[in-house]
């Protein structure tokens, strides 16, 4: 789930204007072909006013599978956003599939070009993916999340400031519009202070695809480390991002995200050589994580959940204790 989107929606959920129709996805109901969601917060926490449990009623609108995510892990310091082993027990003895996807700040492209960044990353994946006891064999997602398209954003914005610091009266209409445009904001401040030493060309002759080579580094290093393991390895990502990462054999699927006008969708959609598409978020009103927001996911059209898991490898299950048994 693109982080932007959940920006928009905690503010909407806060003033009370959060309605399904706010983010276009399908009715939160059964559909022919998506039997998988994505979701940012824990599942085995959903309650329904109907007093039906959260799995029972993603199990009765045809959902097989729940996707969810890894994080970095700190001492007793985790998001919500992270699958743990009470989850993970739960999802399974409902009678779902898991497919795990590992994201940590992977929508912001200077994450792409610090230094044995992924190398971190699958460090941090493998700790959550052992102590939930995932099997070797089924595969950890890794995502890339709009970065091609937040670098044809930044390049954008420097045209429209003429290649200057944000004005203060764009940034007061940026805001004005949707206060979801502060990341934006702070995007566009760092961006002019990197993209010289990175990209090594003018601004206006930076592409959406030259951030390709940092891409591929990552996941060099994410390869490095989690195939030894017995993973198999996916991306989420822009169509573009697919190909690239599919050609070069760096990953075994991908999992195309929703933003239609994200580089390359079109093309890699029709190829149909995606695992999953994802689908615009669905709001299902009458049910409620823990700490009361309305659920809010994502239905994937799946061709085949490759890399799902539903039972749990004892041996690495017992390194549970490495992470904390709740989250912040």
């Amino acid at each position: 789930m693109r982080l932007a989107l959940g920006l928009l929606t905690a503010a909407m959920l806060i003033t009370g204007q959060c309605k399904a129709a706010d983010f276009g996805g399908p009715s939160c109901n059964a559909h022919t072909g998506m039997t998988a969601v994505d979701m940012s917060q824990p599942t085995n926490t959903i309650t329904t006013q109907s007093g039906q449990s959260g799995y029972k009623a993603l199990k009765s609108r045809g959902v097989k599978t729940v996707i969810r995510y890894y994080d970095w892990v700190h001492e007793d310091d985790i998001s919500c956003k992270a699958l743990l082993p009470a989850e993970s027990d739960a999802i399974i003895s409902a009678g779902l599939n898991i497919i795990s996807v590992f994201q940590h700040e992977n929508d912001d492209p200077e994450s792409f070009f610090v230094k044995n960044r992924g190398l971190v990353d699958a460090r941090h994946a493998l700790t959550l993916a052992h102590a939930n006891g995932q099997p070797s064999g089924s595969a950890i997602y890794f995502s890339v999340d709009g970065v091609d398209q937040t670098i044809r954003d930044m390049v954008f914005e420097n045209g429209m400031s003429n290649g200057h610091a944000m004005s203060k009266k764009r940034k007061h209409h940026l805001i004005r519009a949707d206060r979801a445009f502060m990341r934006h904001i702070r995007r566009y401040g760092r961006f002019l202070s990197y993209h010289a030493r990175v990209f090594h060309k003018p601004v206006e002759d930076i592409k959406a695809d030259d951030i390709h080579p940092a891409i591929v580094k990552y996941f060099e290093q994410v390869k490095a480390v989690v195939w030894p393991e017995g993973y198999k390895i996916g991306a989420y990502g822009s169509g573009a991002v697919c190909e690239l990462l599919l050609s070069r054999k760096l990953v075994d699927y991908c999992w195309l995200a929703q933003s239609t006008g994200w580089p390359g969708y079109d093309h890699f959609y029709h190829s149909k050589r995606w695992v999953m598409v994802q689908q615009k978020t669905t709001v299902c009103r009458k049910w409620n994580f823990a700490n009361g927001d309305p659920v809010w996911l994502d239905f994937n059209r799946v061709s085949s959940a490759k890399g799902a898991w539903g039972k749990k490898d004892g041996i690495t299950a017992l390194a549970a204790d490495k992470v904390p048994t709740s989250c912040n």
